[in-house]
């Protein structure tokens, strides 16, 4: 058998420290204590409190003493409850735990709402929440992330033994979580190199040995990457755990260790396997021959989740070839990470160059070691349009730093996102002073539209479409419209547009302008718009007018519809004009001829003519002899003999035949008969018979005598 112990394995440079620490107080006539485990070994601690030094939970029954604070850090008050009590504190913690701690310290106190990416237990998490009075929200996962709300501004940390590809995964969802987000991967760069190093070792082992606690965080992560490229992984605690039958006839073991198992458990574990198996150690930590060089270029499956372990973090360090620093030299990578970050980080806005133009992405060059990968969905909103339609080759733009290493060695960008940021600026600057935008419609939704306005959606409710109801929206995608934010809320993400505001505020400008423009007696153009029981209203441009029915027609009407329709462009005249109500008074009728004035051409006096009985009153008939023109039949022209009343003899809408007797064209009145159009009835004698009771022109007057001379004729002969 062959035993392969990975070249980054074992205690961290942040454990170590705190062992040393706490070694140099074992066997004090002193009191000494660890505030927790020192570390996630339960072998170390059993082997520290023989030696006298015992964890406690808390201060709350301490009143003297040394306290250790292990690596994984505390809160503030930690330290202020121990020196009010008068205990000793010795800080042990580890300088990347201390970077976050005063990370979060820091842009809390900016007005920054803290979010941890890590695990709520784990006393690293614990301690860092005290640095922002316990208000961080910790999130362990997408489906966490994506719960939260929205925030004006967020600082995302990570606990240090966290995976890259966790950090990565989370932190696409928190990118839309703050309207100013800031981002520090403070995952421990040892942790990384440990989960390199075991991915690398896995790849080309039959079994793989995990050394550490079953409750060290690192060390599960170390076993879940390994496991997924080797199936045959094990966890162990001591080399009493080793599971022997199932190495026997294993030709290559692998073997790494989390930060928290020191090298003397590593050495019995591989102590125990080699007496079992007489094999033969080769110790990355101390050599890597050229043999182990080409076997890193073994492939690892393209199906395995821990090769965007091995690409994640390309950014980071190179590892140096003694695992266990020193102090001076720990401080010099941390310095050189500050560096990188300064100069580009994830969450940073910095300006490239476009220099290639692609179907699905665009390529920007930064200055940095990687060019820049802008994907499609991270350059616009608008999903209508392609990258050629924003960008060309040459065109300097500013982008938003998403991940420094996409998998594949590029910087991953993101125009949209500094596009939304000025675009929430903009909108909101629209929105204080009232002033509209342009937003293009790109799909339609349950109750209204979505709209795109600097590169932010918006929704535009139904209601809020046009003035009026609109039955089919889908009209309006693809359209470019003018809007005006009626509602925003950057925090929450939330923007809701009107157009309807919009042109009601033109039509109320408009309004205006007709009001102060037009007078009584002008003539102008209008569109109908409704037509109602009591006349018809028309827009004359930007406000409605009303010709009352009795102003539609010469002719007396019963509804509007008869003369006119809903979308005639009609002539109307302005009968009145009152600017305080916003009232215009006006008439149709007075822009057509009126019949009147041609009356004397068309008819006579004596012409006898049809008519229609259009209205029935006590003293007569009126006559309609076209539409316009009426004339009265006086009741005594109604028949030669008496009438009561003109119901007795006619009936509406009756045609009889009338005789004009006069016309007075400027009183506008024409005097009808009707019994002198028909002929005059004749009457009966005494003895029954007939009696001529008209004449002609062609015929001599009667005369009394003609009408009595018979009788006075026969009174004389008696």
């Amino acid at each position: 058998m062959q035993i392969i112990i990975a070249r980054h394995s074992g205690v961290c440079f942040g454990v170590e420290k705190a062992l040393e620490t706490v070694n140099k107080y074992a066997g004090r006539s002193e009191k000494v204590y660890t505030l927790g485990s020192l570390i996630h070994n339960k072998q170390v601690v059993e082997k520290l409190e023989r030696e006298g030094i015992h964890a406690i939970e808390n201060l709350d029954r301490l009143d003297d003493g040394i306290v250790i604070v292990r690596s994984h850090g505390v809160a503030p008050e930690v330290y202020n409850k121990a020196r009010d009590r008068g205990i000793q504190i010795v800080d042990a913690t580890c300088p990347f735990v201390k970077k976050i701690q005063n990370k979060v310290k820091e842009y809390y106190n900016k007005g920054y709402q803290i979010i941890i990416i890590g695990d709520k237990d784990h006393p690293e998490v614990k301690g860092v929440n005290g640095w922002c009075d316990y208000s961080a929200i910790i999130v362990n996962g997408v489906q966490e992330a994506a719960a939260i709300g929205h925030f004006e501004k967020i600082c995302v940390v990570a606990q240090t033994t966290i995976t890259h590809r966790l950090w990565n995964d989370v932190n696409e969802v928190m990118e839309n979580k703050g309207g100013e987000a800031v981002f520090f991967n403070t995952i421990c760069n040892a942790t990384h190199l440990r989960q390199q190093a075991a991915i690398e070792l896995a790849v080309k082992v039959d079994a793989m040995i995990v050394i550490g606690g079953f409750h060290s965080s690192n060390t599960r992560k170390l076993y879940k990457l390994s496991k997924e490229i080797c199936e045959n992984t094990y966890q162990v605690e001591t080399a009493a755990d080793l599971p022997v039958d199932k190495l026997k006839n294993v030709n290559i073991v692998g073997v790494t260790a989390g930060a928290s198992t020191p090298d003397w458990i590593i050495k019995e574990v591989v102590g125990r396997m080699s007496n079992e198996e007489n094999a033969n150690v080769v110790n990355q930590k101390e050599e890597i021959n050229e043999e182990i060089k080409e076997e890193r270029k073994v492939d690892i499956p393209e199906n395995s989740t821990a090769i965007e372990e091995s690409k994640a973090g390309a950014e980071e360090n190179e590892a140096t070839a003694d695992d266990k620093e020193t102090a001076a030299e720990q401080e010099e990578t941390m310095d050189a990470m500050d560096d990188t970050m300064v100069s580009l980080k994830q969450g940073d806005t910095v300006k490239g160059k476009v220099i290639a133009v692609k179907d699905e992405e665009v390529v920007v060059s930064l200055g940095y070691k990687a060019d820049g990968i802008i994907t499609r969905e991270e350059l616009t909103g608008d999903p209508t349009l392609s990258p050629s339609d924003i960008v060309r080759e040459g065109d300097e733009i500013e982008v938003f730093v998403k991940k420094l290493d996409d998998g594949e060695g590029n910087v991953l960008l993101s125009k949209k996102k500094v596009d939304v940021e000025r675009g929430w600026a903009a909108l909101d600057e629209s929105f204080q002073a009232g002033s509209p935008v342009e937003g293009k419609v790109v799909e339609e939704v349950k109750g209204g539209l979505i709209s795109i306005v600097n590169g932010i959606k918006g929704f535009i409710p139904a209601s809020h479409i046009d003035v009026g109801y609109v039955e089919n929206l889908a009209q309006f995608v693809d359209q470019v419209l003018p809007l005006k934010v009626i509602e925003l809320n950057r925090r929450r993400g939330k923007l809701v547009l009107s157009r309807k505001v919009l042109l009601e505020e033109e039509r109320e400008k408009r309004k205006q302008e007709v009001l102060n423009s037009i007078n009584a007696g002008d003539r102008i153009r209008g569109e109908v718009k409704r037509l109602t029981g009591f006349g018809a209203f028309v827009d004359i441009g930007g406000i409605d007018g009303l010709i009352h029915i009795s102003e539609i027609s010469w002719n007396r009407i019963g509804h509007p519809s008869e003369v006119l329709n809903v979308g005639d462009e009609i002539e109307v005249e302005v009968l009145g004009v009152d600017p305080e109500n916003e009232r215009v008074s006006l008439g149709y009728k007075q822009t057509q001829p009126h019949p009147w004035d041609d009356v004397t051409n068309k008819y006579k006096v004596g012409e006898i003519v049809e008519g229609k009985i259009v209205r029935l009153v006590d003293f007569g008939a009126f006559v309609e002899l076209e539409t316009g023109i009426e004339g009265l039949v006086h009741v005594s022209q109604i028949a030669y003999h008496h009438v009561e009343k003109p119901q007795d003899e006619l009936k509406e809408n009756q045609m009889v035949k009338v005789k004009i007797l006069d016309i007075k064209p400027e009183e506008r009145r024409i005097s009808l008969s009707i019994k002198e159009a028909a002929e005059r009835p004749k009457k009966q004698d005494r003895k029954g018979k007939e009696t001529l009771t008209v004449h002609t022109d062609d015929e001599p007057a009667i005369t009394i005598g003609d009408l009595v001379g018979d009788i006075l004729k026969e009174d004389n002969e008696e």
